[in-house]
């Protein structure tokens, strides 16, 4: 492991994470509020980061599992100095503090409060702008601001943060990339942020929302969530949080005019079969519950659209739905939406490499001379790439099981402790006869935390800071 570089990189973020604070601390400036705590985190991600960048180099070079212990220690480190608005604030305990931040940057979305409505305008801009951030990856969003190379030696650290199997650069540089990556996160959060205004929505209110969309969160500034906005307003963040569930490598496409390659893709195919049929499921489930088809198809759509794509937002009680909708969903915050997006979850690529793979080893059963290849999106899928796939189903199924396990000493009931550890592995939030976790233990606080940042960051990462194992790059 190279430790220098590895420091010295993680101070680079934290100089980049420093500038961020200047938002939350605007904020308060405009509503008049305290910004100390949000000043003193920022001196403090200020001072360390200028420490560690002092670091001097012995060699540049990044390898893959460099960029993995980067991701892994730079997220931990930034949800410390991110949740300290909340406890200098005096709005949370230390433990509470880091959850409610782990929750934001990962998109979890999952809350300690019981009434968000009494904190702070600055907080409240806070929770959500920790969506925003880690919507596209923490790492990535400073790599935006501040180049962390002066070459791509970068892209070990970008691949080890970014959702999905597999992260390639759309353009011949990683700036020039992220310029693409960000330009489309922006361009369609302002165009919701106009369109919920147009929907009589406050302005503040409308920012802070379609931040937590764009992400794929799931922090409201309202106790009831999105069920209080008008009917236009909850059927665009309806269109909105499915849309940021999409592959961003669709819309590279799209913007290089290169439509017909985008409708082709096989992952965007399933991904709207996928959403349609459980829209249609849920409905035609849910219809005798409401006594009227216009609520019942919205709530469908809203409702699939919010937990197929981690968001989290809810426009009703979810806990009304009959068994068979509540079991789908249950299944749709496992698979999640598409790699490349901002979704947490296993991700649709994952599902269709599985179904392949079974399918390719059923065949070598009743042809055992046959040759069987696997393609993904019109490309050859490598053994490398299957075993990896493979591998995460194994250990995501594991790790469920573990936290499951963990948590059922916390005494709550069989189906609540199944939905507290899906909700909060997949980075969804929204949850099934839990409005907020306030109520459950430190220990189980801390293994929500470990598994938000397990599910957003696909594990790896995290897993790699705690193996001595040394394999030549």
């Amino acid at each position: 492991m190279n430790s220098r570089i590895i420091f010295k990189y993680i101070g680079k973020v934290l100089i980049g994470f420093s500038i961020l604070f200047i938002f939350p601390i605007i904020t308060s400036l405009i509503y008049n509020e305290n910004y100390i705590c949000f000043l003193i985190p920022q001196i403090v991600s200020l001072i360390i980061g200028l420490i560690l960048n002092s670091i001097k180099l012995n060699s540049e070079n990044i390898y893959s599992k460099d960029g993995l212990k980067i991701v892994a220690l730079s997220w931990i480190i930034i949800s410390i100095i991110g949740a300290l608005p909340f406890y200098i604030n005096n709005d949370a305990s230390l433990i509470d503090s880091l959850f409610e931040t782990v929750s934001g940057f990962t998109t979890t979305g999952a809350t300690i409060f019981k009434d968000v409505e009494r904190l702070s305008k600055g907080i409240l801009f806070w929770r959500s702008f920790t969506h925003f951030i880690g919507g596209m990856g923490i790492l990535a969003f400073v790599m935006a601001i501040i180049p962390l190379s002066k070459s791509d030696k970068s892209m070990h650290i970008l691949k080890a943060e970014m959702p999905g199997p597999s992260v390639g650069k759309l353009a011949p540089s990683i700036k020039k990339t992220l310029i693409y990556l960000y330009g489309i996160y922006i361009s369609l959060t302002i165009t919701q942020i106009i369109l919920l205004i147009i929907g009589k929505m406050s302005i503040f209110d409308s920012i802070l929302i379609s931040m937590g969309t764009a992400g794929t969160g799931g922090f409201a500034v309202l106790n009831s969530s999105i069920a209080t906005y008008s009917s236009f307003c909850q059927w665009t963040i309806t269109i909105f949080m499915f849309l940021f569930g999409v592959n961003f490598n669709i819309y590279f496409l799209i913007l290089m005019k290169d439509i017909k390659s985008a409708l082709k893709s096989e992952e965007l195919k399933t991904y709207f079969l996928i959403f349609t049929i459980s829209i249609a499921i849920v409905f035609f489930n849910t219809i005798n519950v409401f006594n009227n088809v216009s609520i019942a198809f919205k709530e469908a759509a809203f409702h699939v659209s919010s937990i197929m794509t981690s968001t989290g937002y809810s426009i009703g009680d979810i806990n009304i739905y009959p068994t068979a909708s509540r079991t789908l969903m249950l299944v749709l915050m496992l698979i999640s939406a598409c790699a490349g997006s901002t979704c947490g979850g296993f991700k649709i690529s994952r599902l269709i490499l599985a179904f392949k793979t079974v399918k390719r080893d059923l065949m070598k059963l009743i042809h055992p001379n046959s040759i069987q290849t696997i393609t993904f999106e019109g490309k050859r899928v490598s053994e490398d790439t299957i075993k990896s796939s493979n591998t995460f189903l194994f250990l995501y199924i594991g790790l469920l099981c573990i936290m499951i396990f963990i948590v059922s000493f916390n005494g709550f009931d069989l189906e609540t402790t199944i939905n507290s550890v899906f909700t909060t592995f997949a980075n969804v939030g929204l949850c099934f006869n839990i409005s907020n976790f306030a109520g459950f233990s430190v220990l189980s606080k801390l293994v929500f935390i470990i598994g938000m940042l397990l599910g957003r960051l696909e594990i790896f990462p995290i897993i790699t800071l705690f193996t001595s194992i040394r394999k030549k790059d």
